[in-house]
C-alpha cells in the first residue's frame, strides 16, 4: 500500500526504508485520528423515537404510530399525504358499500368504481415510513394481504414491524365489539420487508404466495393481459427525491399485477413549491413505464404542519395534497394521451403572469380532475 493510501500514518513516519540499515524506531508514530478527533458532545446525539396519532374515520380507533428519531431518508415524520391517502381509501370504501348497485350499469362502471376499494386486495406500500395507509388497509378496510416496505435498514423495518404488531394486537382486542373491524383478515394479514427502489422485486412478490385472493376480485380469467403482482401500490410523499423518480417507477411497474381493476395511489405535497415541476416530472416515468396517469383529487388541509417552517413558497400549495392514480392501459389506450394532461399544457402556455407559479400549478392539477 502506498503513502497515499495509508490513511493512518504520515509520509515521514517511522518505516523502514530499507537504505539506511537502521531497523529502529525513529520517532513516534503518527495517528491522523488524534489530529482530527472531534471532541465529546461536538455531534448532537440522535433524537429519540417518537410517536404521532391517527383516528380512522370508518371505526374511530385511535391509531399510535411509531417513528425512528431521525432518518435521513426522512422516515421520521408522518406525511400529510400518508394522512390523507389513509383518509381517501376509507372514503372511497365507504362510498362503494353504501351504493354497491351503482357499479352494476355496466361492466366499465364495476371495474372503475371497484377499483379505488381495498376489500378482498392485495396491497403493497413503498417508503411506508410509519406504514399508515397501508396498516389502515389491512386493519379495517380487509386487505387480503399487505406488504409495507422502506428502505432495508433495520430501524426503519423495525419500527414498520412495531407498528404493525401493535396494531394487530389492538384489531384482535375489539374485533368483537368494533364491527369497522370484521373486514380484518387476522394475524399475518401485514408485513413488513426492506425494499431498494428499482430493485430486484421477487422478495417482496413472494409475500404473495399462499394468499387466495377473493373471487370477485381475481379478474386474472376475464383479464388475458394480467400477470402476478399487487392489486393496489401505496406511494405516499416520495415524490420529493426527484433523482429517484425512475427507480420509482420501476418498481411500481415490477409489483402492480397486470389486471384492468389494479390501482397504484400517488398522494403528495409539493413541500417545495418552486420544485413542483419536479415533483410532477415522476409521472413522466410512470408514463414511460406504459402507466397511465389519472388525476383524482386536490385535498387543501385547513391547518397541517408545514414541516420546513424556513422555507420559502406559497403555503396553499405547501398545504395541499395532490393525488392520482396510475393504472395499466385497457383496450389500446396510449399511455401518452394522457400525460401530460392538454389541461396542464394550456394553462402552461396561456397562463404566464396569473398569479405565482406555485398559484398556477395548484390551479392546474384541479382542472384535471
Amino acid at each position: 500500500m502506498g503513502l497515499k493510501d495509508d490513511p493512518i500514518r504520515l509520509p515521514d513516519d517511522d518505516r523502514d526504508d530499507g537504505d539506511d540499515g537502521d531497523d529502529g524506531d525513529d520517532g513516534p508514530h503518527h495517528d491522523l485520528n488524534l489530529f482530527f478527533a472531534d471532541p465529546p458532545g461536538y455531534y448532537p446525539p440522535t433524537p429519540p423515537p417518537t410517536t404521532e396519532q391517527h383516528a380512522l374515520g370508518r371505526s374511530g380507533v385511535q391509531l399510535t404510530l411509531h417513528l425512528v428519531g431521525h432518518s435521513v431518508l426522512e422516515a421520521h415524520r408522518l406525511w400529510n399525504g400518508s394522512r390523507v391517502l389513509a383518509d381517501y381509501l376509507e372514503e372511497q370504501q365507504a362510498a362503494y358499500e353504501a351504493h354497491p348497485q351503482q357499479t352494476a350499469l355496466s361492466a366499465d362502471a364495476t371495474v372503475h368504481t371497484a377499483a379505488h376499494t381495498i376489500r378482498g386486495k392485495t396491497v403493497l406500500e413503498l417508503g411506508a415510513g410509519a406504514g399508515l395507509p397501508g396498516i389502515v388497509c389491512g386493519l379495517v378496510l380487509g386487505a387480503r394481504k399487505v406488504v409495507v416496505t422502506d428502505y432495508p435498514d433495520p430501524d426503519l423495518v423495525d419500527t414498520l414491524r412495531q407498528n404493525i404488531a401493535e396494531g394487530e394486537a389492538a384489531a384482535v382486542r375489539q374485533m368483537g365489539v368494533n364491527p369497522a373491524l370484521a373486514a380484518y383478515a387476522g394475524p399475518g394479514a401485514l408485513v413488513a420487508d426492506g425494499l431498494v427502489w428499482g430493485g430486484d422485486p421477487a422478495p417482496i412478490l413472494r409475500h404473495l404466495e399462499g394468499v387466495v385472493v377473493d373471487k370477485d376480485v381475481d379478474d386474472s380469467k376475464n383479464d388475458k393481459n394480467s400477470s402476478p403482482g399487487f392489486d393496489v401500490v401505496l406511494l405516499a410523499d416520495l415524490l420529493f427525491r426527484h433523482a429517484e423518480h425512475a427507480k420509482l417507477a420501476a418498481s411500481v411497474a415490477q409489483t402492480l399485477r397486470r389486471a384492468a381493476a389494479s390501482r397504484a395511489y400517488v398522494f403528495f405535497t409539493s413541500y417545495r413549491p418552486w420544485l413542483r415541476h419536479k415533483d410532477l416530472a415522476f409521472f413522466e416515468h410512470a408514463r414511460a413505464a406504459g402507466l397511465v396517469v389519472e388525476h383524482l383529487r386536490e385535498t387543501r388541509l385547513a391547518d397541517p404542519p408545514l414541516f420546513f417552517p424556513d422555507d420559502p413558497g406559497d403555503a396553499g400549495v405547501r398545504s395541499t395534497v395532490s393525488g392520482y392514480a396510475l393504472r395499466w392501459p385497457v383496450d389500446g389506450e396510449d399511455p401518452a394521451a394522457f400525460w401530460p394532461p392538454p389541461a396542464a399544457a394550456t394553462a402552461e402556455e396561456g397562463g404566464a403572469g396569473a398569479g405565482s407559479e406555485a398559484t398556477k400549478h395548484v390551479s392546474i392539477e384541479q382542472g384535471k380532475s
